[in-house]
């Protein structure tokens, strides 16, 4: 992956929504490993990750970059 992300906003979020990182994945229907590798941009974020996030919490657009595209 040539781009890296920072997901600072997006650990904030798990914290306060899913109280841990096992509950998000859990929500996303992977596992705690799995997230943590695309917490550091090892492995890419799906969009159906990204969309199952978006549609259980009513983001918007600007919730949507800066949780999962901020540089």
């Amino acid at each position: 992956m040539g781009v890296k992300f920072n997901y600072a906003y997006l650990r904030g979020f798990i914290k306060e929504v899913y109280k841990t990182n096992k509950d998000y994945a859990d929500f996303l229907g992977i596992g705690v490993t799995t997230l943590y590798e695309k917490l550091n941009n090892k492995t890419p974020f799906t969009q159906r990750e990204i969309f199952k996030t978006v549609e259980a919490n009513k983001l918007n657009a600007d919730d949507i970059n800066r949780l999962f595209f901020n540089q």
